[in-house]
């Protein structure tokens, strides 16, 4: 199973604003866990502070038996940390094959990569795309970049994939396939952290969910336990939601 992250009293500021607080929880490495919590809570912050992009003003970060707290994003590549984007940027001009096979190059290695998957093109299949790899990413649709995100971040050869609304604007029927995706990355050993706004999707895919709200920590536990939480109800999801 992918090794677990865990920080410890993270703060990230931005100028006078907190956009995490003291935050302090697990990801474990064999779980699919949940992040949630409103507009503006941190969610993003996190995620870009997990994978390198953003470094904490204090506290720190573990990856299994390892700080990393002060390593950049590329090198924390190579230790088995990927990510998706909310906003997939790619160049349109290339085509989603040559897309993939750049982190393969650059990546982790592919001898990190799941079972079955050796290339460009059957990472593409394993991602539902096998009959997009010609083409230009200009031509592509919204479900199609959304998997290529996921795509390019398993070229990485990840034991950690971290998910930022991945499956944003995508229909119910595409959102589930998506689903099925992510459960067979984790099955094949990949520990995931996903941040949705979707309940159905968090109640299907988490074992464990994760609440932020203005910068910090709210609530932490199962996603029936922490869907039940009376601060999280008036927080997020609004007192009337039923879990």
């Amino acid at each position: 199973m992918g090794e677990t992250l865990r920080i410890e009293s993270v703060v990230v500021a931005f100028g006078g604003l907190r956009a995490l607080d003291d935050v302090s929880t697990t990801f474990e490495g064999s779980q699919i866990t949940g992040l949630i919590g409103p507009n503006g809570s941190g969610k993003s912050t996190l995620v870009n502070t997990l994978s390198g992009q953003i470094r904490p003003h204090s506290g720190r970060i573990w990856f299994g038996a390892t700080e990393v707290t002060a390593i950049r994003a590329d090198r924390l590549v190579h230790r088995g940390i990927a990510r998706t984007y909310q906003i997939p940027r790619v160049p349109l001009q290339l085509t989603l094959e040559e897309v993939i096979s750049v982190p393969l190059i650059y990546g982790r290695g592919r001898e990190h990569l799941l079972p079955g998957l050796v290339d460009a093109i059957s990472i593409a299949r394993f991602c539902g795309l096998a009959g997009s790899v010609g083409r230009p990413c200009g031509q592509l649709s919204v479900t199609d970049l959304r998997r290529l995100e996921i795509a390019r971040a398993l070229a990485c050869g990840p034991s950690v994939l971290l998910l930022d609304e991945v499956m944003a604007g995508l229909s119910h029927s595409d959102s589930t396939a998506v689903i099925s995706l992510v459960q067979e990355i984790h099955a094949a050993g990949v520990a995931v952290v996903i941040v949705e706004h979707v309940m159905r999707i968090i109640t299907t895919l988490c074992h464990r969910v994760v609440v932020l709200n203005n910068g910090r920590l709210l609530a932490s536990g199962t996603p029936p336990v922490v869907l039940a939480d009376p601060a999280v109800r008036e927080a997020y999801l609004g007192k009337g939601f039923a879990a």
